[in-house]
């Protein structure tokens, strides 16, 4: 539903019955080519709260950045929207850079849920235990017609940010899929900024 403001107001029903309304301010941009010099053939959203300039610098010129920092359960409401679209679509969390081959590499996978996992992750345990995260994850059509209510299934209180990724991956999984990694690893911004350097990638 459009309001006058020009925000979307959507319905969801929770498996109980309950209805909430999540509204949607619709405060997104594409930033257009100029800086990474590359793009993606799928749609690549960047949920954020800040946008941080070395991060901009290294996303895809044709992401999508989506203003998370309105509540809670806005990058849930996002999330929605991007599932209920049907198509193929990576989420690259506003932290984590970006790189051409994680991309490419994504393209051309033919897995329908794959990621990258963080450096500086050690062992392959580690790595598994972050399994459901979204940091750097692509999600084919495939498997959201094969599982379309990932994400509306969600329980209520697994809507708020901290714990959003950890549902949707648990309902991904109860359907027989798994996450697929890819490497090397991505850098989180956390580890690059205490590193005071940041990381070099070949464009």
């Amino acid at each position: 539903m459009l309001l006058p403001d020009g925000s979307t107001a959507t319905f969801v029903a929770d498996p109980s019955g309950v209805q909430t309304v999540i509204v949607k301010k619709g405060r997104q941009f594409t930033r257009g080519p100029g800086l990474s010099g590359y793009g993606s053939p799928f749609a690549v959203y960047v949920p954020h709260t800040v946008r941080h300039p070395e991060i901009l610098q290294h996303a895809p010129d044709n992401a999508t950045w989506v203003d998370v920092a309105q509540s809670d359960i806005a990058y849930y409401a996002a999330l929605h929207d991007w599932w209920s679209r049907g198509e193929t679509f990576m989420v690259l969390e506003h932290d984590v850079f970006c790189r051409p081959d994680i991309v490419a590499e994504l393209d051309a996978c033919p897995e329908p849920w794959c990621a990258f996992p963080y450096t500086p992750f050690c062992h392959r345990e580690c790595w598994d235990a972050w399994g459901n995260m979204l940091g750097c994850t692509r999600f084919r059509s495939e498997l959201i017609a094969a599982v379309p209510a990932a994400v509306t299934s969600i329980p209520r209180e697994g809507w708020g940010w901290q714990n959003l990724c950890d549902g949707l991956g648990q309902n991904l999984r109860a359907a027989g899929y798994t996450h697929h990694w890819h490497e090397p690893a991505v850098q989180h911004r956390g580890t690059a900024v205490g590193s005071l350097q940041e990381p070099e990638y070949d464009q």
